[in-house]
């Protein structure tokens, strides 16, 4: 007899783990989660930065992170599980008058989104991340509410929460196909056999619109490297440094296990073709970043000169997947009753965990997300999405300015 359960999860990252926990929180029962890996959260997940800021280009999303640092700070008490919440801040850094004009429009902003925000000396930029050269910078202002968590064990904490609540989760499970007829959703193909599911979520991160594929769903996102550095613990970090972003560069730094954790948007980005790639290809098989993150380490030596004494501890190899607008696509999936998709992290994937399980769980329950999430459609892109060369330049080109100066700013 084929398995069966009433709602099936196609991924054991940290966005199929927050679907599940507020899934059972809302009372749901009959949860699998599928991973094909022997371990949860073990692919792009803990290769993450994990930061948690609240500057953010739409309201959605500003509401998002807000939803964000409320559970992450509340989930401790409400689940016995802790997922690392550092809620110490963001230093953003300027180099130039531009981005410090830029910087007064933000802040001016987040002011009308009720978001404390303010510009900061010098003196106090020193105290707040004491190895930066305050010298080397125009300016900069101080988000106090902001923060970071460690992206496995925030992982590791909707996990737990949501066996707590009843949830099952099956690894070694690689999904192989799905099952349809008539527009409806059956269920998936496994090594192991077929398992019937009334409801199927896909969070399969990079390997998500390959799967929609399997279901004739073409999905308008582009797998993209990005890299991070983790050095040897070095003394003097104090308890209170912030994570700071150093726009003008693209990088950004925070504490990490003593030393300090620092990533790069690439100005050249590098595509990942996954139909390519063999069936049981993983992030560990991307080759160490070693010049990519030499290039991130010269552009913060001038803000950060100790990079240049401390030897890295660890490349981590991430794949991050990018829309050409740089938003998520989440929903239903086009066509198909009762199957849904969500991928495009577009580098917020931690940070957006929390409101991502929160809309699939209301879409599945309810048929209803909560709020209008129009912006993430899947249709967005109209037959453009077929075209892959277009797919490709255009989420490069916002990978490659992440960081950049928006007009709308």
């Amino acid at each position: 007899m084929a398995q069966q359960t009433e709602i099936l999860i196609v991924g054991g990252g940290i966005w199929g783990l927050s679907t599940a926990y507020h899934l059972a929180k809302f009372g749901q029962k009959d949860i699998l989660v599928l991973e094909r890996n022997d371990a949860i959260a073990e692919e792009t997940t803990p290769q993450a930065a994990g930061l948690v800021g609240q500057i953010r280009s739409s309201v959605t999303m500003l509401q998002a992170i807000r939803y964000a640092l409320e559970l992450f700070s509340q989930f401790p008490k409400e689940t016995g599980h802790d997922p690392g919440l550092r809620q110490t801040g963001s230093l953003m850094v300027a180099l130039t008058q531009e981005r410090m004009d830029a910087y007064a429009r933000q802040i001016e902003r987040s002011h009308r989104n009720g978001i404390e925000a303010d510009f900061v000396s010098h003196v106090e930029m020193a105290r707040l991340a004491p190895a930066m050269d305050p010298t080397k910078v125009e300016g900069g202002y101080f988000v106090p509410n902001d923060g970071y968590v460690d992206p496995q064990q925030c992982a590791h904490a909707y996990a737990a929460a949501a066996k707590d609540l009843g949830v099952q989760i099956q690894l070694n499970t690689p999904v192989t196909g799905f099952r349809q007829r008539n527009g409806e959703a059956l269920g998936v193909e496994t090594d192991a056999g077929f398992i019937a599911s009334n409801h199927v979520v896909i969070t399969a991160g990079p390997w998500g619109a390959g799967l929609a594929k399997e279901v004739g769903v073409t999905s308008a996102v582009q797998p993209i490297r990005h890299q991070r550095a983790c050095t040897v613990p070095t003394p003097g970090i104090p308890d209170h440094h912030p994570a700071v972003r150093v726009t003008d560069v693209s990088c950004y730094l925070r504490p990490d296990k003593g030393g300090y954790l620092y990533g790069f948007f690439e100005p050249t980005p590098v595509s990942i073709n996954l139909e390519t790639m063999s069936a049981d290809f993983r992030t560990g098989d991307i080759e160490p970043p070693v010049e990519v993150m030499a290039e991130a380490q010269r552009r913060l030596a001038p803000t950060f000169p100790i990079l240049k004494a401390l030897e890295i501890a660890e490349y981590r190899r991430g794949i991050t997947t990018f829309a050409p607008d740089g938003a998520y696509l989440i929903g239903p999936v086009p066509g198909i009753n009762r199957l849904y998709l969500a991928t495009g992290c577009a580098a917020l994937g931690i940070a957006g965990s929390p409101a991502v399980g929160r809309w699939l769980a209301n879409w599945i329950i309810d048929g209803d997300p909560g709020e209008d999430l129009t912006m993430f459609s899947h249709q967005r892109f109209g037959a453009l999405a077929a075209d892959r060369e277009w797919l490709r330049l255009e989420s490069e080109q916002f990978y490659a300015n992440y960081y950049g100066i928006r007009s709308d700013e």
